[in-house]
């Protein structure tokens, strides 16, 4: 049985060979050690991804955020890294704002990997933020680790209220991440103005969610993304921009309906 088969004693045996045989307590503790680290980064993007929409500077949230990578990174205790934790989140909320402004939300799902590494969608997240819109993510570092690592921890698995949601369009689990793609459309469908959908160029589970999606009762705008060596920036920045026009006009359009501001 491979490491990926045996998820969290898997790794923790690879650690323990690469480390020249560490002891265990010390390879648990870094460990440990180490999905603090990323819980920390997660929160302090989740705020990050609030403030580029609505910050009178823009670029202001990216720079700290910048910062605040090297800073987690640089921590080597729990004192530290809580204490970079705090000023961080602080100093983002210190921001100056437009408090009037109500950004566009969108969220951003699909294939963990292009989700999750900027470089392979050309940073969609910051260049959202740069048009005004509010991103929120499906898949987040620290929560993918989770899942991946700890199957069905306590008896709880972390996606099946996903899976719930999508099951009357797709009844089981495709591979990759497909089932999950189509559940955070169902799940999300009142809370966001659109869905972009990332995949891989051939990722087969993200092309059957992708046909699925026009199809169920939740009609918000899905834009599909197909990430490969093809790709260039002009095009997905143009492509955005669309995207982002087409959801304003459809709130303008729901807001002259019902004669209030949305």
């Amino acid at each position: 049985m491979g490491v990926s088969e045996r998820k969290f004693f898997g790794i923790l045996d690879m650690i323990k060979r690469v480390s020249n045989n560490a002891p265990w307590s010390r390879i648990l503790s870094t460990f440990r050690f180490g999905l603090t680290k990323l819980n920390t980064v997660d929160q302090i993007e989740q705020m990050v991804q609030k403030i580029r929409p609505v910050e009178l500077v823009q670029g202001t949230a990216n720079q700290l955020y910048t910062k605040a990578i090297h800073a987690i990174d640089n921590a080597d205790d729990y004192d530290t890294l809580k204490r970079v934790r705090v000023d961080y989140l602080e100093k983002l909320n210190q921001i100056a704002r437009n408090e009037q402004a109500r950004p566009l939300i969108v969220g951003i799902t699909g294939e963990f990997y292009v989700v999750l590494e900027p470089f392979s969608s050309f940073d969609i997240e910051r260049e959202l933020g740069k048009l005004g819109v509010e991103v929120r993510r499906a898949t987040f570092i620290s929560g993918w680790t989770k899942f991946s690592l700890f199957l069905n921890p306590f008896g709880i698995n972390e996606k099946s209220r996903i899976h719930k949601a999508a099951r009357p369009y797709l009844k089981r689990d495709i591979g990759g991440d497909g089932w999950e793609s189509v559940g955070e459309k169902v799940l999300h469908a009142r809370e966001y103005d659109g869905l972009i959908h990332l995949a891989p160029f051939t990722c087969m589970p993200e092309i059957i969610a992708e046909n699925i999606m026009p199809s169920t009762r939740e009609q918000i705008p899905v834009l599909t993304i197909l990430c490969d060596e093809q790709i260039a920036k002009a095009g997905v920045l143009t492509r955005l921009e669309a995207f982002v026009d087409l959801l304003e006009r459809k709130r303008r359009a729901r807001r002259d309906r019902q004669g209030v501001s949305v």
